[in-house]
C-alpha cells in the first residue's frame, strides 16, 4: 500500500489547492532542536497548523471538503476506515485515518486494526490520541500516520528494540513482563511513563497493549486511560511506543502574559517533535520551559510506581467450592457452545453421556489484573458469573462445581458484599484467614499421602508413628477438596458481582497481597 498512498497524496493536493499551501509551506518550516534530559527535541513553527473546519464533524463524510478525496482500508470485524490526507499537516505525507461512521474515539478493540495499518504501511508510523490527550476530533474515531523518523522519541524506540533484539541491555530499558511472543520495556528516560512493546504477532501485541492500560486504569470509571500511542512495523517486527499521561494541557497554556504558551501536546508533541503554533512562542521556548510542560502533562511519579507495581505483581491460586447437586447447569463463555450440563451418574460426572472423575475447562492465566468472567452457572436463582477455572468433581454423592481462581480475584467478590467502611480492615483480614485456609489444607494433605517411603516395612513403620492433625478450637472444619466454599461456613461467594465497583477495587488494589502483620506498602 505505500505506493498507493505516495500517489493518492500527491492526486490529492494536486487538486486541492488550500491544503496543498500548508503542505508547501511546511518544507519553509523553521525548525531548531533543543537538548532535554539526554534526548534532542525538535520545535516547529507552525501557524498553520490552526485546522481547517468548515462546519460539523470534519471526519464524517457527508462534512469533507470540496476536493477532498479517500483511500478505503478495511479493518478487522468488518471496520471500515478512510484514508485522508490530513487538512492540518505536521509532516510530510500526514494522513489521518478515520472510521466511515461517527463513532466516538477509543481504542478498544480498535488497536488490531492499527497493527494492521502499521504492517501495510510499510514505511509509516501510525499513531493515536486518546480522548483528552491532544486529539481535536473526539467525538469520532481515527488514527494518524506519517512517514517513519521525524520523532525524536520514535528514533529512539528503534535504537533500543534494535539493540534489545540483537541480544544487548540497553541501560535505559528495563524488561517489565511479557506474553508469549510480546514483549513490555519500560524506558527510564526522557519522561515518566515512557512504555516500549514489542512481538512478532498482532494478537500477542494486543493483548499485552490491553494489559498495560488496563493497569493504568484499573481503577477509572473511565471508557479509557489518557495516553498516545505509536506503532510501526521494523525488522520483521511489530513494535509501539507508549506515553502515559495525567492530563490534556500544561499551566502555561492557561497563564496570561509572558507565562503564556499555547502548546497543547499531542503524539507528536509527546515523541519529542514540538508543534508551536504561535510564532511569538518559537523563539521563547527553552529547556526549562519545557521540561515543565511535560511534567504538567506526563504520569506522576507514584502513579507510575504504582503502575510498575500492577504489571509485575501476582496472586496465589485458590479453590472454592461453590455448588454441589445432582446436576448443574452452565455456560462456558469463550468457546461459545451456550448451556451445558453435567449430572450425578454411578459415582461418576456425566457429561453428553461420557463419565469422568473430573472435569476441568481452564480459563486464561492468572494475572496482576481483576479478571474478566469465563464461565456462568445456572440454578434456581439468576445466573451467575465466575471468572477463572471450573472443575467439575464428585462429592458425596454429588456433582460438586470449584471455582479455580486468583485469591485477589476472589476477594473482590467477597469484599465487595460487605459495607464500604469495613472493606478496607476486612480485605486484610480476610485474606490472611485464607492464606492460612490454604496452608492447613496443604498440610493436611501432606499428612495424609506421607513422606517417600520405599518398602512395606517404611510405610507400616510410618502409619504406626504418623503424626495427627490438630484443630484449634477456633479454627473452623478444613474442607478436604477444596480451600474454602461460598457459603457462610467460610465467605459469602456470588461470584463476579455488580456491587464490584471502584470502591471495592481500590480497596482490593491497595492492599494486594497484604495479610495481618505485613509492613509492605505501594
Amino acid at each position: 500500500m505505500a505506493l498507493d498512498i505516495d500517489k493518492f497524496v500527491h492526486d490529492q493536493l494536486s487538486v486541492w489547492p488550500a491544503v496543498a499551501a500548508k503542505y508547501r509551506a511546511l518544507k519553509s518550516a523553521r525548525t531548531r532542536t533543543l537538548p532535554l534530559r539526554g534526548t534532542l527535541v525538535t520545535l516547529q513553527s507552525n501557524p498553520g497548523r490552526m485546522p481547517i473546519f468548515d462546519h460539523g464533524c470534519p471526519l464524517c463524510e457527508e462534512n469533507y471538503m470540496e476536493h477532498q478525496h479517500t483511500l478505503p482500508f478495511e479493518g478487522r470485524k468488518g471496520r471500515k476506515y478512510n484514508i485522508l490526507v490530513n487538512r492540518a499537516p505536521i509532516f510530510p505525507n500526514h494522513l489521518v485515518i478515520t472510521r466511515d461512521i461517527h463513532a466516538p474515539q477509543t481504542i478498544w478493540h480498535r488497536f488490531p486494526d492499527m497493527l494492521d495499518m502499521a504492517a501495510q504501511l510499510e514505511n509509516y508510523i501510525v499513531f493515536y490520541n486518546s480522548p483528552n490527550s491532544g486529539t481535536s476530533v473526539p467525538q469520532h474515531a481515527h488514527f494518524q500516520a506519517c512517514p517513519k523518523g521525524y520523532m525524536p522519541l520514535e528514533r529512539v524506540t528503534e535504537r533500543m528494540l534494535r539493540a534489545v533484539r540483537a541480544g544487548e541491555s540497553p541501560q535505559e530499558v528495563r524488561f517489565i513482563t511479557s506474553v508469549r511472543d510480546a514483549q513490555l520495556y519500560h524506558y527510564q528516560g526522557f519522561n515518566r511513563g515512557i512504555f516500549m512493546l514489542r512481538a512478532t504477532t498482532a494478537k500477542s501485541m494486543a493483548k499485552l497493549f490491553y494489559r498495560l492500560l488496563d493497569c493504568l486504569n484499573l481503577l477509572a470509571e473511565e471508557t479509557e486511560p489518557r495516553f498516545n500511542a505509536f506503532t510501526y512495523c521494523s525488522e520483521g517486527e511489530f513494535r509501539a511506543l507508549v506515553t502515559l499521561r495525567s492530563a490534556s494541557r500544561p499551566q502555561c497554556f492557561f497563564a496570561e502574559g509572558d507565562a503564556h504558551f499555547a502548546i497543547s501536546p499531542g503524539a507528536a508533541d509527546m515523541a519529542g517533535f514540538i508543534v508551536v503554533p504561535e510564532v511569538d512562542d518559537f523563539d521563547r521556548l527553552t529547556p526549562t520551559v519545557l521540561s515543565q510542560i511535560y511534567d504538567d502533562v506526563t504520569l506522576p511519579a507514584a502513579e507510575e510506581e504504582r503502575l510498575l507495581w500492577r504489571l509485575v505483581r501476582t496472586q496465589p491460586r485458590i479453590e472454592v467450592g461453590i455448588v454441589a447437586a445432582s446436576q448443574i447447569g452452565f455456560e462456558i463463555i469463550s468457546d461459545g457452545a451456550g448451556p451445558q450440563q453435567v449430572s450425578y451418574r454411578e459415582g461418576k460426572i456425566d457429561y453428553n453421556g461420557v463419565l469422568y472423575d473430573e472435569l476441568v475447562f481452564e480459563a486464561v492465566t492468572i494475572s496482576t489484573l481483576f479478571a474478566e468472567p469465563s464461565f456462568i452457572l445456572y440454578g434456581e436463582g439468576e445466573p451467575m458469573r465466575f471468572a477463572g477455572t471450573l472443575k467439575f468433581i464428585v462429592n458425596g454423592g454429588k456433582v460438586q462445581a470449584v471455582n479455580c481462581i486468583g485469591a485477589e480475584d476472589y476477594l473482590l467478590s467477597v469484599v465487595s458484599l460487605l459495607p464500604e467502611a469495613e472493606r478496607k480492615e476486612q480485605s486484610v483480614a480476610i485474606r490472611t484467614q485464607l492464606m492460612a485456609h490454604v496452608a492447613r489444607r496443604k498440610a493436611g494433605r501432606k499428612l495424609a499421602v506421607g513422606p517417600d517411603l520405599v518398602n512395606t516395612e517404611e510405610v507400616v513403620t510410618w502409619l504406626a508413628h504418623r503424626p495427627v492433625a490438630t484443630e484449634k478450637p477456633e479454627e473452623a472444619p478444613m474442607h478436604v477438596r477444596y480451600d474454602v466454599c461460598a457459603g457462610e461456613h467460610c465467605w459469602r461467594y456470588v461470584g463476579l458481582t455488580d456491587r464490584a465497583d471502584a470502591h471495592a477495587r481500590s480497596v482490593i488494589d491497595e492492599t494486594w497481597g497484604q495479610t495481618n502483620g505485613d509492613d509492605r506498602h505501594i
